[in-house]
């Protein structure tokens, strides 16, 4: 995985492809995330521990870990994950499909939800889940384009008056 040092979308270059790129890399690190010590040390639950599915039980008591993810890349990841509330109720299959897509092997980077698993979750073709997939990229590439998007110094309510 390409590591990448840029704090913001490039404008002038292919958006839906940065998006993607974005949303790939976000994936990546939600999977490095520790999932142990969530808990205060004092705090317990009196519910069942979580039954897996067999293709889970490979990996998740593997030491082979990758490593924590560096701050920079958990704020980018924090930043790809915010775009997915831009869909509006309508829009909701394509944020499911984008969804299922960010579920990725930690340790291979395989997709956890291929394209076939997601058609057959959401009841459609899976070519219909690749292409609701990237209108759904698309989507978000046009609402972040928007300049009220990124101007959070400018009130959203802001009139400005004529003198």
């Amino acid at each position: 995985m390409k590591r990448r040092s840029r704090t913001e979308i490039d404008f002038t270059a292919n958006v839906p492809d940065q998006v993607a790129a974005w949303l790939d890399e976000a994936a990546f690190t939600l999977a490095a995330l520790p999932a142990s010590g969530l808990r205060p040390a004092g705090a317990r639950s009196g519910w069942p521990d979580i039954v897996r599915d067999l293709e889970e039980l490979g990996w998740i008591d593997s030491d082979d870990m990758p490593p924590p993810p560096s701050a920079d890349e958990i704020s980018r990841m924090d930043q790809a994950l915010s775009w997915l509330q831009l869909f509006s109720p309508s829009e909701r299959p394509y944020r499911t499909v984008i969804n299922l897509r960010l579920i990725v092997h930690p340790i291979s980077g395989m997709h956890r939800w291929n394209w076939r698993k997601i058609a057959s979750k959401m009841g459609i073709d899976y070519k219909t889940a690749q292409s609701w997939h990237k209108i759904g990229i698309e989507l978000i590439s046009k609402k972040i384009r928007q300049p009220a998007f990124f101007s959070p110094q400018t009130p959203q309510n802001a009139v400005s008056a004529v003198i």
